[in-house]
């Protein structure tokens, strides 16, 4: 596994870097949180339109 941080290598079981003693998040947990992240941008800009398209039709 390598170090969010300062991306080293950290041996397989531990949770803190060796290198910088950070702690490191769970495998896939960068990638779960861009998931997030795309998710509600796409919601908010699903709401923005929702709404734009409500105000001007009437």
């Amino acid at each position: 596994m390598i170090c969010e941080f300062c991306e080293n290598e950290i041996p397989i079981g531990l949770s803190l870097c060796p290198a910088c003693g950070k702690p490191q998040g769970a495998p896939g947990q960068s990638d779960r949180r861009a998931l997030r992240l795309v998710l509600i941008v796409v919601a908010v800009f699903g709401i923005a339109i929702a709404e734009h398209h409500l105000f001007f039709s009437h």
